[in-house]
């Protein structure tokens, strides 16, 4: 059997041609499970913090490691730096991070959390791409590469106009 051949037999690399329909709707109702958690979230810490959750989570990510640069903060939140810097931007102005320049090199900046950005977070839920990511963590390393290769299967198949949609944070609001 030629390797094509043996392509076009394995079910598994065929595309699904709609006759699994109740399969498609279970995945369907599970992704709207897993944005509306995330969009009643986010909109839950918006109310309670008066910051948006990725706000929240830099913030989360700023007192578990202080010192931390634009770009090491920027891979935490799985975002591209210029995200990250128009997220700081708005922290700053509210006085609830600051910037540090302490190396003789003036070029790098840290950062901190305020006193009043530590106040904040000691009544602050959960944010909830925390959430997110304790719950992936907590599946078995098999598991997460398997739901990995999938879900790059799906955005692959949905052929997405917008290839940086991944470099921005998810606030809810859509």
């Amino acid at each position: 059997m030629l390797p094509s051949q043996a392509a076009q037999s394995d079910p598994e690399s065929e595309p699904n041609r709609s006759t699994e329909p109740d399969v498609v709707r279970s995945v369907i109702r599970q992704l709207r499970v897993i944005i509306r958690a995330l969009q009643g979230h986010s909109r839950m810490v918006e109310r309670a913090c008066g910051i948006s959750a990725s706000q929240l989570w830099a913030l989360w990510e700023l007192q578990r490691t202080p010192g931390l640069n634009v770009s090491d903060l920027s891979r935490r939140l799985s975002v591209h730096a210029s995200t990250t810097s128009n997220l700081l931007d708005k922290l700053e102005q509210r006085g609830l991070i600051e910037r540090r320049r302490p190396e003789k090199d003036q070029r790098i900046v840290r950062l901190y959390v305020t006193d009043p950005g530590m106040e904040l977070l000691d009544r602050a839920p959960a944010a909830p791409q925390g959430e997110l990511n304790r719950a992936l963590q907590s599946l078995p390393i098999g598991r997460l590469d398997e739901l990995n290769q999938s879900l790059d299967l799906l955005v692959e198949a949905m052929n997405t106009t917008e290839p940086r949609a991944g470099l921005q944070p998810f606030d809810g609001k859509s």
